[in-house]
């Protein structure tokens, strides 16, 4: 317990004496399951933590504001140095912002090109939209981000659509077979950037969810097996 009332406020406590406190919660056996919980990724961004500094322990509720939920499990998250100084001693209950931890992103967002953005119409879209500002989701380090993933996806699709021309173009039975292999291929290759252990998974399942390229060779994959 942080001895608050001690020293009459959160700011008032000695630095050595609230350090050592603290270090209990930033212990590495802590850090480290927080991370593995997000595949060691950011909570907020997805980020990996070469991208945007260490991965540090995020009180979502904030420790100065909530001292008593300091040591609490359930507020503790995984956050890259960037979301963390975004959200800073941000009020999550008087104003709350969507947790990663309990909450699905892809039932709460979806993106418009490099801008991510609340889904509309849905009950949250209020506390989604906070979400976005207070943790600075929407910034030249991800629209970047986003843009190269973009550009690498778009030449995946371009790969897809070639190999869908070959088969559509193959008459011969056993050489279209050896096509459809390679698209199968293809798609895997694809697929291994949706895996949740991968950085910006969801921007990159939210393209494939709505790329016809995608779905049409996915399609045409499970006829071909039935």
């Amino acid at each position: 317990m942080l001895p608050i009332s001690t020293y009459g406020g959160y700011d008032k406590i000695p630095k050595v004496e609230k350090d050592g406190i603290l270090a209990h919660y930033r212990h590495d056996d802590i850090r480290k399951a927080l991370s593995e919980s997000s595949f060691d990724k950011g909570a907020f961004c997805e980020c990996k933590p070469s991208e945007s500094g260490n991965i540090e322990i995020e009180h979502f509720a904030p420790k100065s504001k909530y001292p008593d939920l300091t040591f609490e499990w359930d507020n503790l998250l995984p956050s890259c140095r960037k979301c963390n100084e975004a959200k800073s001693d941000f009020d999550t209950i008087l104003e709350p912002i969507i947790n990663p931890a309990n909450v699905d992103p892809e039932t709460i967002f979806t993106y418009d090109f490099f801008k991510i953005c609340p889904i509309k119409d849905i009950p949250v879209e209020e506390i989604a939209s906070r979400t976005i500002n207070v943790c600075n989701l929407n910034n030249s380090r991800l629209y970047g981000i986003r843009a190269s993933l973009l550009i690498s996806l778009t030449e995946y699709m371009d790969e897809l659509k070639d190999k869908l021309e070959e088969i559509e173009d193959q008459v011969n039975s056993q050489k279209k077979g050896n096509k459809i292999t390679k698209l199968r291929n293809s798609i895997e290759k694809v697929e291994q950037n949706l895996e949740a252990s991968n950085c910006y998974a969801g921007y990159c399942r939210w393209f494939v969810s709505n790329n016809d390229t995608y779905l049409k060779a996915k399609k045409y994959l499970s006829d071909y097996m039935e």
